[in-house]
C-alpha cells in the first residue's frame, strides 16, 4: 500500500457527478481489450558511463527480484533481470484476500504477503512459486489492519535464506520452509479498544548494525538484533509529528462508498469490526489520522533510516494535535551502551501539504528522492538539503524508481508515466509515456514502475472518464521503452493492484491484488463491470527463446559499459556491474535449460534464430 494519500482516488473524489450516470450503467462499454502492438524488438538503450553503486551486504539478496517493498532496502525499485516480453496468466491464488502490499519472493520463487483485513486469522501467507499453493502461515493474533511486505535476507548462519516479518504487536524470523527461528513481542501497545491496531509498515534492514527495523502507522520506531530478536532501542523511538489532518470532505459520496463496501464484502467478507473495506481504504487515503502512510528507506552506506512522516503539529501555525504539514526525516541510529541503540533527529524536510511517497536512496547513499502533491520529484542532499526539483504537471504518486544506470529517474501520477534526468545539481523532464493501449478508452498509469535490465515495467489501467471522474474496467501489465516512453509489450490482467510491479526471478509479473478504483466501479457499474478478484496473480514467461535474447545481449551492452572505466578506481561500481552481468546470465541459462557461452556469439545466435520466426532485434 505504497500510496500518495491522495493519489490513488483522487478522481473518487469527484464521483458525486455518477448519480447522474446510475440509469445508463448498462450503456457504458466495460469490454477493454488490449490493442495489438508492433512486433517486439529489443530496445536501443544502452548503460554508459559508471553505475551509481555503494557497498553491497552479502546479507542482502542481489537484485534479481522483489525481497522487500521496493525491491531493495534503500527502496530504488530496480531489478538487475530482464522483464519477459512474452507472458500469459499461470494462476491466481487466495482470491479471499485483499493484497495492498507486495509479494516477496525468495530464490526458489516462493510468494509471501501480508493480507489487509482479512477474514482468517493470519498475518502471512506463503505460495508456492509454481502452482500457487498455500505453503504455510503465520497468525495476526488480531493485528489485521496489515504487516507491509516481508523482508527475505541470505543468513550465512543458516546457509539460506530467512523470511523476517512483523505485526503491530510480534516480529518473526522465519526459515523459508516455515520453521520458527525466532519471534519475539515488538514491544508497542496499543489500548484503544475501539479499533484494531496501526499497520505496521514492514521490516527493514541495517547492514551495520546486522539490524531489523520496525516503523508503524502512528509514528513508533522499533529495532531488532537480526540474529535473536532482542530489542536493541533503550525505548520505543516516537517521530515528534502529529496525525494526519482529515480530509473526509474529499471522499467519494457516501452512496458510492455503500456500493463498493457492498461489492468487497461479496469478495473479501465482511470485516470482523469497524467499517467496510472500501470505506476504510478510503478513510486512509483520504481522512488522515496517521502519521506515516508509506515504507521507508534504510541508508546503504550509514546506520540511517528515511522515514517520511508528519512534521511536528505547531509548525503549520495551530497546535490542536492535527498536522497539516508532512517532513521527510533522516534518523541516526547512535550506540548508547554496548549494545544498546537510541535514535536521533539528525534532518528534516518539511512539505507544503506533505507527501505520499516512500523516500528512495542512490545506491551511494548521496541522494534521497522523494515527491510533493503539488506535482514535484525532489532530489535531497544526505543530510535533507534540498538539490533540485522537477514539476511533472501532475501529483506525483508513490516512490520514484531511481535507476544505477545514466542518472535516470521513473515516477508516476494518476494518469501518466514519466521519465526524469537527473544531472547532478540539475533535473529535467525527458518523457511523458505514450500508454494508449486500450482502444476505445482512456489509459492510465496504474501502478508504480519497475527498473529492469531491458526496460520498464509498468501497469497500464482502462478507463471510461465522466470529466475527472475514472471508471477503471481493465488492467494489464506492460514494458516500457527506456529511450522512448513507449510500449513495447503487453499482457492483460487479472485485476488492479495498490501494490508494487513485481517481477519474478524468471522475468514474470508477481502481482499483489488490491481493487480500489475497481472497487468504486464496481459498486457504481454493479453486474456491467468484471467480478473483483483478489490474492496473487503470477503471470510465466511463454516464449524462453525470446527473454534470453534479451538478458544475454542485454549482458553484452552492461559488459561494455563495464570496460569502459577503471576497476581501480570503481570498485563498488565494477562489483555491481559483475552482479549485473551474473544475474542476466543466469536468467538466460535457465531460461533455455543450459549453460550460456560467449555473450556476444550467443546474443548473434539468439537474434539469428528469432529472426527466422519473426522475431527481430539489435
Amino acid at each position: 500500500m505504497d500510496t500518495n494519500t491522495k493519489f490513488r482516488l483522487t478522481a473518487l473524489s469527484a464521483v458525486v457527478t455518477l448519480s447522474t450516470l446510475m440509469s445508463g450503467c448498462s450503456m457504458i462499454n466495460t469490454d477493454a481489450q488490449p490493442k495489438e502492438l508492433p512486433k517486439y524488438k529489443l530496445t536501443d538503450w544502452k548503460p554508459v558511463g559508471v553505475p551509481n553503486a555503494g557497498p553491497m551486504s552479502d546479507t542482502v539478496p542481489v537484485l534479481n527480484t522483489f525481497h522487500t517493498m521496493h525491491g531493495s532496502i534503500n527502496n530504488t525499485d530496480q531489478l538487475m533481470i530482464a522483464t519477459a516480453p512474452e507472458q500469459k496468466l499461470a494462476w491466481v491464488a487466495e482470491t479471499q484476500f485483499y493484497v495492498p502490499e507486495g509479494p516477496s519472493i525468495d530464490q526458489q520463487g516462493n510468494l509471501y504477503f501480508s493480507p489487509f483485513r482479512p477474514n482468517e486469522d493470519v498475518s502471512l501467507v506463503s505460495l508456492d512459486g509454481e502452482t500457487g499453493e498455500r505453503r504455510w502461515t503465520l497468525p495476526a493474533n488480531g493485528d489485521l489492519n496489515g504487516s507491509g511486505a516481508t523482508l527475505i535476507l541470505n543468513s550465512p548462519e543458516h546457509q539460506q535464506e530467512v523470511i523476517y516479518h512483523s505485526t503491530y504487536h510480534n516480529i518473526w524470523a522465519v526459515k523459508t520452509d516455515g520453521t520458527i527461528l525466532w519471534t519475539k513481542k515488538t514491544g508497542l501497545t496499543w489500548i484503544n479498544s475501539d479499533y484494531i491496531s496501526p499497520h505496521a509498515w514492514g521490516v527493514n534492514f541495517i547492514p551495520g548494525l546486522n539490524a531489523l527495523s520496525v516503523v508503524t502507522g502512528n509514528g513508533k520506531i522499533v529495532l531488532f538484533d537480526r540474529l535473536t530478536g532482542e530489542a536493541l532501542l533503550d525505548e520505543v523511538f516516537d517521530l515528534p509529528g502529529s496525525p494526519a489532518v482529515n480530509n473526509l470532505e474529499a471522499r467519494p459520496p457516501e452512496f458510492v462508498r455503500n456500493r463498493a463496501d457492498e461489492a468487497a464484502a461479496e469478495q473479501f467478507g465482511k470485516p470482523q469490526s469497524g467499517d467496510g473495506l472500501f470505506t476504510t481504504i478510503t478513510d486512509i487515503i483520504f481522512g488522515g489520522g496517521s502519521e506515516v502512510t508509506n515504507f521507508y528507506a534504510s541508508d546503504p552506506i550509514s546506520n540511517r533510516l528515511y522515514v517520511a512522516a508528519t512534521a511536528p503539529d505547531e509548525l503549520d501555525g495551530t497546535k490542536d494535535n492535527v498536522s497539516e504539514l508532512g517532513a521527510l526525516y533522516a534518523l541516526d541510529i547512535v550506540e548508547t551502551t554496548e549494545g544498546r541503540y537510541k535514535l536521533d533527529i539528525a534532518g528534516r524536510f518539511d512539505f507544503d501539504g506533505g507527501t505520499g511517497a516512500t523516500p528512495s536512496v542512490s545506491n551511494d547513499g548521496q541522494k534521497v528522492f522523494t515527491t510533493d502533491e503539488h506535482g514535484n520529484i525532489i532530489a535531497l542532499s544526505r543530510d535533507l538539503t534540498e538539490i533540485w526539483r522537477v514539476n511533472v504537471g501532475e501529483q506525483i504518486a508513490a516512490s520514484p524508481a531511481i535507476s544505477a544506470d545514466n542518472g535516470e529517474i521513473y515516477a508516476i501520477t494518476m494518469h501518466k508515466i514519466v521519465k526524469v534526468q537527473d544531472n547532478g545539481d540539475s533535473g529535467e523532464l525527458v518523457w511523458d509515456a505514450n500508454i494508449d493501449v486500450f482502444p476505445g478508452f482512456d489509459s492510465i498509469n496504474a501502478l508504480t514502475p519497475t527498473i529492469t535490465a531491458n526496460g520498464i515495467a509498468v501497469s497500464i489501467g482502462a478507463v471510461n472518464s465522466f470529466g475527472s471522474v475514472d471508471l477503471m474496467v481493465g488492467v494489464g501489465f506492460g514494458l516500457l521503452d527506456k529511450d522512448t516512453g513507449n510500449v513495447i509489450s503487453f499482457v492483460e490482467g487479472a485485476e488492479e493492484s495498490i501494490a508494487v510491479t513485481v517481477i519474478a526471478p524468471d522475468g514474470g509479473f508477481a502481482i499483489g491484488h488490491s481493487p480500489t478504483r475497481r472497487l468504486a466501479a464496481k459498486g457504481i457499474l454493479s453486474a456491467n463491470a468484471a467480478p473483483l478478484i483478489g490474492g496473487i496473480a503470477r503471470y510465466v514467461p511463454t516464449n524462453p527463446e525470446l527473454l534470453a535474447r534479451d538478458a544475454v545481449c542485454m549482458a553484452v551492452r552492461y559488459t561494455e559499459r563495464q570496460q569502459s572505466y577503471s576497476q581501480i578506481d570503481n570498485s563498488q561500481a565494477y562489483q555491481w556491474d559483475n552482479k549485473q552481468i551474473n544475474v542476466l546470465v543466469n536468467q538466460a541459462s535457465k531460461a533455455l535449460g543450459r549453460e550460456i557461452g560467449d555473450l556476444t556469439q550467443e546474443c548473434a545466435a539468439l537474434t539469428v534464430q528469432l529472426d527466422k520466426v519473426g522475431n527481430t532485434a539489435t
